[in-house]
């Protein structure tokens, strides 16, 4: 299958993105402990950016609407790359949160990612294969950006934000000379709500997906969670460092690809009722997380694959 230069740079955007993720969660508590940063202060390190992001993220995307793709994604990319420089090259804790806060307040990078390859679709199902590739794309990225912090992290814990600024900055002069604009529907008079809870309240007038929008809010709310202090738990629990929680999350990361890539048509869909995946595999992910606390380090963690195995597949049906 022939992929245009189009789709390529997208994938790559996306790729970069959640290899940042798969790269920061289990290198950033080891790489702030230089800093006295406390495991309280690493959770607010993740919060920031999450914060920032909210903030940012729709009024991109409705952006993206009234002056098109290209200008918006480009300087998304580029805030990406200028925040994980002064990550890397943070000299005090304020530093630290500046490069969270500067990579979160033009966080779009995914949203705007998805509009260009709706725009690009020439119908229904290339539409929904082209969306089908972002999930494919996020489960690799998150197998491996966690190999990559592992080894980087051997040299020196600064080097994997280093080498992710790098890449999100290749990024940026590919998109700037390769990219162009694909937005053919642009509404220069379009106004755009500096609300960020607009999409929110507007979403939950629609009484028949209200609880699902709280389900999967809630489900959120457990994954990041998991994100930020998975790393702090395994070191604390277990004695593990950089490397060996960046393996348990490649291992979860393979999870997260076997699901998406085969198992959702070959298996999940094919012997399961709609009805059946909407709930009992959530009750799944609880078991599995509340396992993981087991002092047993062996059946701890495949307690918590388990668990994760079943809440992925889940959470991205649903």
């Amino acid at each position: 299958m022939k992929i245009s230069k189009e789709k390529l740079i997208i994938i790559i955007t996306v790729f970069i993105d959640v290899l940042g993720i798969g790269i920061i969660i289990p290198i950033l508590p080891f790489y702030v402990e230089n800093f006295g940063v406390s495991p309280f202060g690493v959770t607010l390190l993740f919060a920031t950016f999450s914060l920032f992001s909210f903030f940012s993220a729709s009024f991109l995307g409705s952006l993206s609407d009234k002056i098109g793709r290209r200008p918006v994604l480009l300087i998304s990319i580029l805030s990406t790359a200028l925040g994980w420089f002064i990550f890397a090259g943070a000299k005090n804790v304020f530093s630290l949160f500046l490069g969270r806060i500067v990579d979160g307040l033009v966080a779009g990078n995914f949203p705007i990612a998805q509009g260009y390859l709706v725009d690009i679709s020439k119908n229904e199902k290339e539409r929904a294969t082209n969306l089908g590739i972002i999930g494919a794309i996020f489960g690799v990225g998150l197998v491996v950006g966690p190999i990559l912090g592992g080894i980087l992290s051997e040299f020196s814990f600064s080097l994997p934000f280093y080498f992710s600024g790098i890449l999100a900055t290749l990024n940026f002069f590919g998109a700037y000379f390769f990219l162009p604009e694909t937005n053919k529907k642009m509404d220069k008079t379009k106004k755009i709500s500096k609300n960020p809870l607009s999409p929110i309240l507007n979403s939950f007038q629609d009484k028949k997906l209200r609880t699902r929008y709280l389900v999967w809010f809630l489900f959120g709310l457990a994954v990041s969670f998991h994100q930020s202090i998975m790393a702090l738990f395994l070191d604390a629990q277990f004695g593990f460092g950089s490397s060996a929680v960046s393996y348990v999350l490649t291992v979860m990361g393979v999870i997260i690809l076997l699901n998406q890539g085969v198992l959702l048509n070959k298996f999940w869909l094919r012997f399961f009722s709609e009805s059946f995946l909407e709930l009992w595999p959530f009750l799944s992910f609880a078991i599995g997380y509340i396992l993981m606390d087991m002092k047993n380090v062996v059946f701890s963690l495949w307690a918590g694959f388990i668990g994760f195995f079943s809440i992925n597949f889940a959470g991205n049906y649903h």
